[in-house]
Parts: structure tokens; C-alpha cells; sequence
């Protein structure tokens, strides 16, 4: 009988230690602060950054311009739509793929003022934008980029170099409306010219050129010379009454002067305005400059105040 007892004693004790054994729970592993911090400093490099998602789209995509509109006239809508694609590196069409536009929408002193809104392209991975009708002209520029975050600067840098512009021209309604120019030249020295300005002849030229009727020149050099914009708006319906919508004035000045071996080289930088004369608001403001080099020198200084002229008159055209 003992060998039957010890047998059953050893196996009732080795069944003891075992379950003692197994019931016996492990002591948790509890991580540290610093164990904690480097995992979560680890999640946060592991996911991209928005910089990095904005690269990674626009490096799967080309877009570029299908159609822009003709010029139009102020306060008439374009006839037809600006039209964008927007494909993969495969060349097939990325639908509901989200492009900005930023386009000229206002004036605020003569300055444009830009409106920035979003379209998204359909299943032939075009996108289409007809701006509202303008209420103001412009010789400017519409824009194109993917949709991201421009607060960031290199989101935004990345968006400059993946963007399509076109041309945005609004030509102005005043062509036929009747205006008034007053241009004041200044010499070498300086000096403004208070009896005649060839300047204003000059931009009166120009401006009959490109189909405007019903403007001519007014001296009002004693006013712009002072630069008061009350002042020449009270001189101007003093002078015109209601008879004028819009006032062109400023100053035309001699930059710079070289002489060398080709000739004499004159530049000559003006600095323009427009009035409306029915309020006395400035409404767009211009700054240009041309150059020209001959061996004669008066033939040099009215060849460069000609050009000037051509130019300015050509933003008058699409600023007024």
C-alpha cells in the first residue's frame, strides 16, 4: 500500500505546484514617460505633413489650359468660359479634382484687388470658370493652381510653380463716354513745364488711336504740379462742368539722361491717374517708363515720351 501512497502523494503535490504555478499572474510591464513621449514623437513622424500631401498630389497631375475667352467690356460677361484639364501621368482624366482660381474682381485707389474661388474637375477631368460680369476693366492676369493651404509658405510656393494664367482683359466702357487729359512734362532739371505739355498731345493721339471720341486736353498744371486731388477735381468742374465723365492726369518725368558713343539715351518714367468726375474718385492709377537712344537729342527725349504715351494710353484703355 505505500508504494500506492507515495505515488499519490507525489502527484497530488506535483498537481499543486502546477496549478500554483499557472494561477500565478506576470507583473505588468509599465512603460516609462520618456517611453511614452518617443512613441508618440514616432506616430507624429510617421504621419506625412500637409506640405508633403500637397507635394504628393500635385506630383501625379499635369493641368493645363483647353480655352480662354476673347476680351470683353466692362459690365458685359465673357462669351465663353476659361477651361482647364487635369490629367494623371498616364494621361487620363482626374475627376473631382480641386483647382483655386484667383482673378481680378475689383479696383480699391486704382489698385486691383484679386477674389480667389475653387471648381473641380469632371469626369473628362476638365474644369470650367466663367467669371461674373466685370465691374470694373483690367489688363491682367487669371490664375490657376490645386486647391491647398496658402498660409503656408511653402504649400504655396509649390502652388506658384504648378501654376496656368492666362490673359484677363476687360476693355473700359468710356471709349465713347467723353474725358479730359491733363499731363504736365518736366524738364531735365526737373522743372515743370506750366505752358505746354506734349505729353498730353501725345497721350490724346494715342487714346484717338484705340477708338476713343470726345476727349481733348485741359490745363490744369497749376493743380497737378501742387498734387491736390480736391483741387483739380474743383478746377476741372470748374472748367467742364458736367460735360466730361473721366479725368486723365499726372506727371510725365525725365528718369534718366546718358550720353555715349551709340547717342544720347533718355528715359522717361510717368506716373497717371483717372478721375471719375462725377464723384471725384480715383479710379485706377498707372506707372510706366520708355527709353529710346539717338544721336540727336531732341529726337531722343520725343521718341521716348511717344512710347510712353503709346503705353500709357493702352493701360488707360483696359484701367478706366
Amino acid at each position: 500500500m505505500k508504494p500506492l501512497f507515495y505515488k499519490g502523494l507525489c502527484i497530488s503535490v506535483l498537481t499543486t505546484l502546477a496549478l500554483s504555478c499557472a494561477s500565478t499572474p506576470k507583473a505588468p510591464q509599465i512603460k516609462t514617460d520618456d517611453e511614452e513621449t518617443q512613441i508618440i514623437e514616432d506616430l507624429k513622424t510617421a504621419e506625412p505633413t500637409e506640405r508633403e500631401l500637397y507635394a504628393k498630389k500635385i506630383a501625379t497631375v499635369k493641368i493645363s489650359l483647353v480655352s480662354s475667352p476673347k476680351e470683353t467690356t466692362k459690365g458685359k460677361i465673357f462669351t465663353s468660359p476659361y477651361v482647364i484639364q487635369v490629367v494623371d501621368q498616364e494621361d487620363k482624366p482626374v475627376e473631382l479634382f480641386e483647382m483655386s482660381v484667383v482673378y481680378p474682381s475689383a479696383r480699391e485707389e486704382g489698385k486691383i484687388i484679386y477674389t480667389e474661388t475653387a471648381i473641380l474637375t469632371d469626369s473628362e477631368g476638365k474644369a470650367s470658370f466663367l467669371p461674373p460680369a466685370p465691374e470694373f476693366s483690367f489688363n491682367s492676369e487669371i490664375s490657376f493652381f490645386p486647391k491647398g493651404n496658402m498660409e503656408d509658405s511653402e504649400i504655396a510656393e509649390l502652388a506658384k510653380e504648378n501654376t496656368i494664367k492666362a490673359a484677363y482683359k476687360v476693355q473700359t466702357n468710356l471709349k465713347y463716354s467723353g474725358g479730359v487729359i491733363a499731363i504736365v512734362d518736366y524738364n531735365q532739371n526737373g522743372k515743370a513745364n506750366m505752358t505746354n505739355s506734349i505729353s498730353s498731345s501725345n497721350i490724346l493721339m494715342s487714346l484717338m488711336k484705340l477708338g476713343f471720341r470726345g476727349i481733348g486736353n485741359i490745363d490744369l498744371s497749376a493743380q497737378v504740379v501742387a498734387g491736390s486731388n480736391a483741387k483739380i477735381y474743383e478746377k476741372t468742374k470748374a472748367l467742364v462742368g458736367n460735360g466730361s465723365k473721366f479725368l486723365i492726369f499726372g506727371k510725365i518725368k525725365i528718369d534718366s539722361y546718358d550720353k555715349s558713343a551709340e547717342g544720347i539715351t533718355y528715359k522717361v518714367k510717368g506716373e497717371i491717374s483717372c478721375m471719375d468726375l462725377t464723384n471725384g474718385n480715383i479710379t485706377f492709377v498707372s506707372e510706366e517708363t520708355a527709353s529710346c537712344t539717338d544721336k540727336n537729342d531732341w529726337l531722343a527725349l520725343d521718341t521716348a515720351r511717344k512710347e510712353l504715351a503709346t503705353r500709357l494710353a493702352a493701360e488707360i484703355k483696359y484701367g478706366i
